[in-house]
């Protein structure tokens, strides 16, 4: 019996924790009290992950589909399938997808990334959690020169000044939740702009509660606000007048009018003004914003970016500007590539009926809600790779087992930056490939079976994920320092934004000034907002293998078990609606449901809540919104809400 040190697999922010095993299962879990971020904390999903891992819904043979049902067979057989299906499609042309896992290892991501230029051929690929990611790498690149965090999440620890714009982080990644708390409790201030009273906004200092829509708004109240006060007390540490984009960033902020910012938004620029002296007044930054299940829209994330460099203060090792991953690897499977291009993203091409795309190669598809499952079911071959099952199998024509996290080295990359190393700690019982040895196999198959375009210098052959990693490192910015060798001496490094040719090269991006109003009207007066990372947890496959974490994440269920929307007290008493009651909710294309109302002061007069993750009828409703996932956060769907009958 031994514990095994490894890095949680589940959310984003990289925590350390000691597995218990025999070598043969895992049997309990342990906090690692030296790691930097977690601190000897987890939350519910890390301290049980000896659940997960424990489950007996593994998938622990490939599957063929014949006749409508599943038959055994070897890995020879399925990649043989694969291939030879594979092969009938047109990569080039747009006819082959790839989804991509943002929970597989760098590793993993990176065979991959090569078997969808080596084999497939295609452009057509994505991240199965990327909501506003890509906007969030696009935005701090052209912002700082490179597309990662700023800094390190470390940095709460010792801030002056936190600002969380965006979801609630103590529920999507509780262990830096907590390190805000902690960070209050040592006297930080902590500033949260969010549409809802989150539980992070009841712990903060000052919340700001802005209409829906108007984040960015607000945001770059805020850096008018604090340009105005450096320029009259004159205390720039450096000439930001010199960045390029400066002169038309503040002329746009310039126009901004107070007036109209409180019609918008809901919050008076006196407020605005109050709290750019407290910022001005900060030795040090953290700005932390969600990316991945719920991230924000381009123009925020701008506004965010503008801001961090407007404050001066982003080289002070105690500053921070951090998009906050909510699945454990997001930020590795951009940096290896599986993004994918702008318009070409799998969910993109699914939601276009005229699209080329006939078949579908996915891996470790976590959502419980499978979006554009019609379409899917359509495709002409789909092939599935996993390590538990899930409803996602039910599309599949042939399906792969895959290692779980702790049967198989591999490395993952924490929302800031930081590249830690799990070790394989526990016996791989039914000799299930990890993901680099499976995609090498298709690649070896592919190459005997028909001619496959390798760049010279770059056969594959590697023995063990060490020499994938190696591979890493010669191939990817920012990689090139490391080695697994050197990654299992510590918690892991940072990598180096230095490899970026233009790392430290600041400047501004162009915003516009806009002044959002609602899309409602008297037929449908209410701004609804379609929740993502709070209930993320309740509909992902991997808790619901679980025991403690599920009962947890269902407590909400038990009062409320089909779902809810939730209201205002001053709207329930106009609507006549008593908490739980069902009411009918209908949106301005004419979809509606019936579900119940959860009465919140939480929320502010005129506006909904509804969490996308709870029940499927919710995701029916909301699937005809693809704005709403483009959206995240900012999305807003007129409604009218009235009691069933």
């Amino acid at each position: 019996m031994s514990y095994q040190a490894c890095v949680c697999n589940l959310c984003g922010t990289g925590c350390g924790q000691f597995l218990k095993t025999d070598g043969r299962k895992v049997l309990g879990v342990a906090p690692v009290i030296a790691h930097p971020v977690s601190k000897g904390k987890l939350c519910v999903r890390g301290w049980h992950a000896n659940e997960l891992l424990n489950s007996n819904e593994r998938i622990t043979t490939p599957l063929i589909r014949e006749d409508g049902a599943w038959r055994t067979a070897s890995y020879a057989e399925a990649i043989e399938l694969l291939v030879r299906r594979m092969g009938e499609f047109d990569g080039p042309a747009g006819e082959i997808g790839v989804l991509a896992s943002a929970r597989s290892s760098n590793e993993d991501l990176f065979a991959l990334r090569r078997l969808v230029d080596e084999v497939f051929h295609t452009h057509v690929v994505g991240v199965g959690a990327e909501a506003g990611h890509r906007n969030s790498m696009a935005c701090i690149s052209h912002a700082f020169g490179y597309p990662g965090a700023v800094g390190s999440l470390t940095a709460i620890d010792k801030a002056d000044y936190i600002l969380v714009v965006g979801s609630d982080i103590t529920r999507q990644n509780p262990i830096i939740g907590g390190n805000i708390h902690y960070a209050a409790r040592r006297g930080a201030r902590v500033v949260t702009m969010c549409s809802s009273r989150t539980q992070i906004a009841k712990l903060s200092t000052k919340h700001f509660q802005q209409k829906p829509g108007t984040k960015g708004l607000l945001l770059n109240a805020l850096a008018k606000a604090l340009h105005a006060l450096r320029t009259v007390n004159n205390t720039r540490r450096v000439d930001v007048g010199k960045l390029p984009g400066y002169a038309r960033y503040i002329d746009a902020l310039r126009s901004i009018s107070s007036v109209a910012l409180e019609a918008a938004s809901g919050i008076r620029y006196e407020e605005i003004e109050a709290e750019a002296e407290r910022l001005d007044r900060a030795k040090s930054v953290v700005i932390l914003f969600s990316s991945g299940i719920s991230g924000l829209d381009q123009w925020t994330i701008q506004a965010i970016t503008n801001l961090a460099v407007l404050t001066d203060k982003m080289d002070d090792e105690n500053s921070a500007l951090i998009p906050v991953a909510g699945i454990s690897n997001l930020q590795g499977s951009f940096d290896m590539g599986l993004s994918g291009e702008f318009g070409n993203s799998v969910f993109r091409r699914l939601a276009e009926p005229q699209s080329p795309l006939r078949a579908l190669f996915v891996v470790d598809h976590d959502d419980g809600i499978i979006r554009d499952r019609e379409r899917i079911e359509a495709l002409d071959f789909v092939a599935y790779c996993g390590a538990f099952r899930n409803p996602f199998m039910e599309l599949a024509d042939v399906v792969f087992p895959l290692t779980a996290f702790n049967e198989a080295d591999g490395t993952y990359t924490a929302s800031d930056r930081r590249v830690q190393l799990t070790r394989k700690n526990t016996a791989n019982a039914n000799d299930c490939l990890p993901g680099w040895a499976l995609y090498q196999a298709i690649a070896g198959q592919a190459a005997r079976s028909r001619p496959v375009a390798v760049p010279a210098g770059r056969p594959w052959g590697y023995r063990d994920a060490a020499e994938v990693f190696a591979d890493i490192a010669r191939s990817i910015p920012g990689y090139h320092e490391l080695s697994h060798a050197q990654l299992a001496k510590g918690f892991g490094q940072h990598w180096d934004v230095g490899a970026f040719a233009n790392a430290g090269r600041k400047r501004f991006h162009e915003v516009r000034i806009d002044y959002p109003t609602p899309p409602t009207s008297d037929e449908f007066p209410f701004a609804l907002m379609v929740g993502k990372a709070q209930h993320f947890w309740h509909q992902n496959n991997l808790m619901r293998k679980t025991l403690i974490p599920r009962r947890e994440y269902d407590q909400t269920l038990l009062l409320y078990p089909q779902g809810y929307v939730e209201i205002s007290p001053e709207d329930a008493n106009r609507l006549k609606v008593k908490d739980k009651w069902l009411v009918r909710v209908t949106s301005s294309t004419g979809t509606s449901m019936h579900i119940a109302v959860k009465i919140s002061a939480d929320v502010q007069t005129g506006t909904a809540y509804i969490p996308y993750f709870i029940k499927n009828m919710i995701s029916d409703f909301l699937i005809h919104y693809d704005n709403a996932f483009a959206a995240g956060e900012e999305s807003i769907i007129p409604v009218r809400i009235e009691e069933k009958e």
